[in-house]
C-alpha cells in the first residue's frame, strides 16, 4: 500500500472513532463520565496521536463523505454519518492540530446534537467551539487557508464573492408569483430558474451550503401544491443532477420524510419506494425507508430516531385492548438491545451490553420521544405505558427508578404549552392511583429499611403532594395520622398545594394545611397562617395558631402579638398563651405589651401568668410591677405580678 493509501486509511479510521464517539454522545448527553463515552474517548485520542505523527489533519466535508488532499476518502457508513451531521451543520471542514480531550469532544459533539437552526442562532460551530475554548480541533466553513503542515489547502476564494441572499430576497428573484400552469410545470420553471441563479451568484467558496440552505427555506415556503411537486422532481433527478442532489442533502431525515409521505397523500406516488430510490441513489441510508414506513403508518420521530411506536410496545395499525407485560423502560431496552438500525448497531459495538446501559438509553431514547412527539393520541399512548413503569417503580419502592421515570418526561416537557403539561399531569395522577399511594404508604409503616415514602414520592414534586392531600381529605382517623406523618416530609419544598388548600370549603381540610404548613413551612408561610387564624371555623383558628409558632418561631411574633389584640375572641387567649412558649425577649416584650394595653382584663392577667414562666418574661414582669413604670398597671395585676415573681423566687430556693 501506498503512502497515500496509508495515510487515507488512517484519517478514515480515525473519522470513524469520532463518529462512534459522536455516537455514543448522543445515547449519554452531558454525562461525560459513562463507560461508554470515555471509552470512545479513548479510542479518538490513540487514532489522533497515530494521525498526527504524519502532520495536521485536514479534510473536507461533503454530503456523503470526505476529502484528503483532493481525494476522497474510502466511503464506510460511520464517515458517512459523520460527514452528514457536518454538512447538515454547515461544516464543511474538520480540521485537527492537537489531541482532544474529553471537554473539546464533549463541546464538539454537543454542538454536532444541536439543530441546526439552533446553531446557526449561535453563531455558527466555528463560533461555538472558539467560545467553549476548544482549540484541539476546528469546524467551519471552507476558508483561503489551511492547517500549517495539512495534507491540502483550501482552494482561493473567488474575486469580489457575492454576499448569499437571505430567503425574502431570493423568493423575489425567483419570480414565485410569475409562475403559470399546472404545479408539474411550475416546479420545472422554478426549477431551472434556481440553477440559473444558482449559476450567477459568484459565492464565496464554502459558502455555498449558506445558499442552499436559504433555497431550502425559499422551498419551505412555497405553496403546498407546488412544493410537493418540486419535491417529487428533485427526487426523480437526484441520481443525474448536482443541484438537485445538494437540495435534497439540506433536507434533514425528519423533513424528507414528511415530504415523501406528503406526496403519497393523494395517491400520486408511493413514499416507500420513493424513498428506497433515494436510498438506491445513495444519497440517503436504507433507514430513511423505515422513517417513511413508520411515518405513513401513523408513527412519527425525528432527531433521535426510533422506528415506529413498535419500541415502546404499541402497535398503532392495531386497536390497544390490552397493556403490553413489562414496563415502558423494559419495552424500550427490548427494543434497542434486539433492533438491526444503523446507528443501535454502531453503539453496540462500541458499548457493553449492560442491563444499566440499556436502561439508561430506553430513557434517553423515551425523553426524545416525548420532546418531539406532537400527536397527542400517540403521546397518550406512550405515556399511558410510562405510568405503568412509574407504577412498579413505587410498588417496590425504588426511588432511583422512579426519578430517572419521572425526570425522562418532565425534563422533555419542560416549556411546552398547558395542554402538554395537563397531559402530564393526568398520566402522572394515574401512576399515582390511591390504591398505589396507600399501598406505598402500608408497605413502608410494615416494614423496616428500605426507601421511605418521602424518597419515593418526592421526584413527583407538587404533583405527589396534591395526591396525598386528595388522600388525607378522604382519609378516616387512623390513617389520617399515617398521611399526616408522611406529608410532613414529602411537603418540604412543595407547598403551593398545601396553601391552596387554606380555601378549601371543608374546615377538615383548611384545619389540615394549617398543621402541614407549620410542620413542612418556615417563615415564609406565616401570613397565610395569620389569615387562617381568622377563618369561620373554631378548629381551623385554633390549627393555624399553634401553626404560627412551629413554622416561624420568634418570626412568628409580630402575627401573635397583633391576633392577641385584634383577633377573634376565642384566638386571644390561645396567642396569648402561644407566646408563652417562646422563650425570647421578642415574646416577653408582647406580653408585657399585652398587659399593659389590652382591654380584657382576664387577658392581661394571663399575659402577667406566661411571663412567670421565663427568664426574660420575669425581668419584664418586674418592670410591670414596680409603681413608677409607665404606664403604669392597675393596683390588682400590680399585686398579682408581684405574688408571681415571689412565688418564682421561692420555686428557685
Amino acid at each position: 500500500m501506498s503512502g497515500g493509501e496509508d495515510r487515507a486509511s488512517e484519517v478514515a479510521g480515525l473519522l470513524r472513532q469520532l463518529w462512534l464517539g459522536l455516537a455514543a454522545y448522543r445515547l449519554f448527553p452531558g454525562s461525560s463520565n459513562r463507560p461508554g463515552f470515555a471509552a470512545a474517548v479513548e479510542r479518538i485520542g490513540e487514532s489522533v496521536r497515530a494521525a498526527l505523527a504524519a502532520g495536521p489533519i485536514d479534510v473536507e466535508v461533503r454530503s456523503d463523505g470526505f476529502v484528503l488532499a483532493g481525494t476522497p476518502l474510502p466511503a464506510n457508513e460511520s464517515t458517512e454519518r459523520l460527514a452528514r451531521a457536518c454538512f447538515e451543520r454547515r461544516v464543511e471542514r474538520v480540521a485537527i492540530g492537537a489531541v482532544p480531550d474529553v471537554h473539546d469532544l464533549e463541546r464538539a459533539f454537543a454542538m454536532l446534537s444541536m439543530p441546526p437552526e439552533d446553531l446557526r442562532g449561535r453563531g455558527g460551530a466555528e463560533e461555538m467551539l472558539a467560545s467553549a475554548g476548544v482549540r484541539s480541533l476546528v469546524l467551519s466553513a471552507l476558508g483561503p487557508s489551511a492547517v500549517e503542515g495539512a495534507d491540502h489547502e483550501a482552494e482561493d476564494v473567488v474575486a469580489n464573492p457575492a454576499r448569499v441572499p437571505d430567503a425574502h430576497l431570493l423568493a423575489s428573484q425567483l419570480r414565485i408569483d410569475d409562475l403559470a400552469g399546472r404545479s408539474g410545470t411550475q416546479a420545472e420553471a422554478l426549477f431551472e430558474r434556481l440553477r440559473g441563479l444558482v449559476s450567477d451568484l459568484s459565492i464565496e467558496a464554502g459558502r455555498e451550503i449558506d445558499l442552499h440552505a436559504t433555497v431550502h427555506d425559499v422551498v419551505t415556503d412555497l405553496p403546498a401544491e407546488l412544493r410537493r411537486s418540486l419535491v417529487e422532481l428533485l427526487v426523480d433527478r437526484v441520481r443525474d443532477d448536482p443541484l438537485a442532489e445538494r437540495l435534497i442533502g439540506t433536507m434533514s431525515n425528519a423533513e424528507l420524510t414528511r415530504a415523501l409521505v406528503d406526496l403519497g397523500r393523494d395517491g400520486r406516488r408511493d413514499p416507500v419506494e420513493l424513498a428506497t430510490h433515494l436510498a438506491a441513489a445513495g444519497v440517503r441510508h436504507l433507514d430513511l425507508v423505515d422513517l417513511t414506513e413508520a411515518l405513513e403508518a401513523g408513527r412519527e420521530e425525528a432527531g433521535t430516531i426510533l422506528a415506529g411506536l413498535e419500541a415502546v410496545g404499541v402497535d398503532l395499525t392495531q386497536p390497544r385492548t390490552d397493556g403490553p407485560e413489562g414496563s415502558v423502560t423494559d419495552a424500550l431496552a427490548g427494543y434497542l438491545a434486539a433492533t438491526e438500525r444503523d446507528d443501535v448497531r454502531t453503539i453496540q459495538a462500541t458499548l457493553p451490553r449492560t442491563d444499566e446501559q440499556r436502561q439508561t438509553s430506553a430513557l434517553l431514547a423515551l425523553h426524545d420521544y416525548v420532546t418531539l412527539e406532537r400527536d397527542d393520541e400517540r403521546m397518550g399512548e406512550v405515556l399511558s405505558l410510562w405510568a405503568e413503569g412509574l407504577q412498579g417503580a413505587i410498588g417496590i419502592r425504588d426511588p432511583v427508578r422512579v426519578r430517572e421515570l419521572v425526570d425522562s418526561v418532565r425534563y422533555a416537557l419542560e416549556g411546552a404549552g398547558d395542554e402538554r403539561q395537563s397531559l402530564y399531569g393526568s398520566y402522572v395522577r394515574q401512576a399515582l392511583a390511591p390504591e398505589t399511594v396507600l399501598a406505598l404508604v402500608d408497605t413502608a409503616r410494615a416494614e423496616d429499611g428500605g426507601a421511605t415514602v418521602h424518597e419515593v414520592l418526592e421526584p413527583f414534586g407538587d404533583l405527589g403532594v396534591e395526591v396525598l392531600l386528595d388522600l388525607l381529605a378522604e382519609a378516616d382517623r387512623e390513617r389520617r395520622a399515617h398521611l399526616l406523618a408522611v406529608l410532613r416530609q414529602v411537603a418540604r419544598g412543595h407547598l403551593t398545594p398545601v396553601v391552596a388548600r387554606l380555601k378549601d370549603p371543608r374546615w377538615y381540610v383548611v384545619r389540615n394545611a394549617a398543621n402541614l404548613l407549620g410542620n413542612a413551612g418556615g417563615e415564609e408561610v406565616l401570613d397565610q397562617l395569620a389569615g387562617a387564624a381568622r377563618h369561620p371555623s373554631a378548629q381551623v383558628r385554633k390549627e393555624a395558631v399553634k401553626a404560627l409558632v412551629v413554622a416561624g418561631g420568634v418570626k412568628a411574633v409580630p402575627h401573635l402579638r397583633t391576633l392577641a389584640g385584634e383577633g377573634p375572641q376565642d384566638v386571644r387567649p390561645t396567642a396569648v398563651s402561644v407566646l408563652g412558649a417562646i422563650f425570647a425577649p421578642e415574646a416577653a416584650a408582647a406580653l408585657g405589651d399585652v398587659a399593659r394595653s389590652n382591654t380584657d382584663r382576664g387577658l392581661r392577667r394571663q399575659a402577667l401568668d406566661e411571663l412567670a414562666e421565663g427568664a426574660e418574661g420575669r425581668e419584664v414582669l418586674r418592670l410591670l410591677s414596680d409603681r413608677v413604670t409607665r404606664p403604669r398597671l392597675p393596683w390588682k395585676l400590680r399585686r398579682h405580678a408581684r405574688r408571681l415573681l415571689r412565688d418564682a423566687r421561692g420555686a428557685a430556693a
